[in-house]
């Protein structure tokens, strides 16, 4: 064993020494080839130029790794905000993921866009249908094809899965841009890459514009991700900003306000709407004129005078 690591050090050590030989022997290599072909500069301060230059562009390389994997592999889970009365925190995730924690079984499986997944089994101790690892790219197709589909495809594909709770990330209301809404053309996108039905043409007005508002093609306003998110916003926004329907992130107003759903309830809204459950009911709701809604208590956010 002890001669085995003597080996395998001895070879590292080898393995440097030729590094750091080709790496001194390509630097002086171009400091000959520039001097030569300037003329004017010793080759020592050429030298020097091009150490200088492959340090800087090695630094750079190494902070740019630094920053994305900082950036991707810990995402914020409160979020800073300034406003005029100081800095105020948003803590909508960790509030919902509390949430499925503590009231939904152990075994439940909860559905969203693949982003929150690592999140959901972290935190919320939940069984996930897709995560971070984006190796299966079928399963990450059925959400996204789920979430552009109309409430009743999606519940067919939710229930052949087991799921029992969906939730989407909305940032209409607080002003919170990195939302699902903002996302919806990647679902699309992924889900049509598996299911040849699902084509992003259908979700854009006249096939080329991305809107939200009255303009919103037919697809988009009748998907699930756009019922969930916008489910009695109307009403909300209204009393949170005084123009009823308007989405602070698109600025506009909303094309579909007035709707109820029958194959998904609300389970719960986090304080400022940015994470919305909804439980997979067991049968489609029949009676629209006063739907079980079973919204947590305190859940909502009041309207600020």
């Amino acid at each position: 064993m002890m001669h085995a690591l003597n080996s395998e050090k001895a070879e590292d050590e080898s393995a440097s020494a030729k590094t750091s030989l080709h790496s001194t022997a390509v630097t002086t290599a171009l400091a000959l080839t520039l001097s030569s072909r300037f003329g004017r500069l010793p080759v020592v301060v050429v030298a020097a130029l091009v150490t200088l230059v492959l340090s800087l562009l090695t630094l750079y390389i190494l902070h740019c790794v630094h920053a994305s994997a900082d950036m991707y592999s810990s995402p914020s889970i409160m979020i800073l905000s300034q406003t005029a009365a100081g800095k105020y925190v948003i803590d909508d995730f960790r509030e919902a993921y509390a949430w499925l924690r503590h009231n939904t079984a152990p075994n439940a499986k909860v559905a969203s866009w693949w982003d929150y997944g690592y999140q959901t089994s972290a935190m919320a101790e939940r069984t996930v249908i897709v995560d971070n690892n984006t190796w299966n790219t079928s399963h990450i197709a059925t959400v996204g094809t789920a979430m552009s589909s109309p409430e009743a495809k999606a519940w067919a594909m939710f229930r052949a899965l087991d799921v029992e709770y969906v939730f989407v990330v909305f940032g209409g209301l607080i002003g919170y841009s990195g939302d699902d809404i903002n996302k919806f053309l990647w679902m699309v996108r992924i889900g049509g890459g598996v299911y040849p039905e699902i084509k992003e043409a259908d979700y854009l007005a006249n096939g080329q514009e991305y809107r939200v508002d009255q303009m919103g093609a037919k697809a988009l306003l009748n998907s699930l991700v756009y019922r969930m998110s916008y489910l009695d916003f109307a009403e909300a926004s209204e009393m949170w900003t005084g123009k009823r329907g308007f989405d602070r992130v698109r600025q506009v107003t909303i094309g579909k306000m007035d709707f109820k759903m029958t194959y998904f309830e609300e389970a719960f809204t986090s304080h400022h709407w940015m994470m919305r459950i909804f439980r997979v009911r067991d049968k489609p709701l029949k009676n629209l004129k006063n739907p079980a809604v079973a919204t947590a208590k305190g859940g909502r956010a009041k309207p600020k005078k």
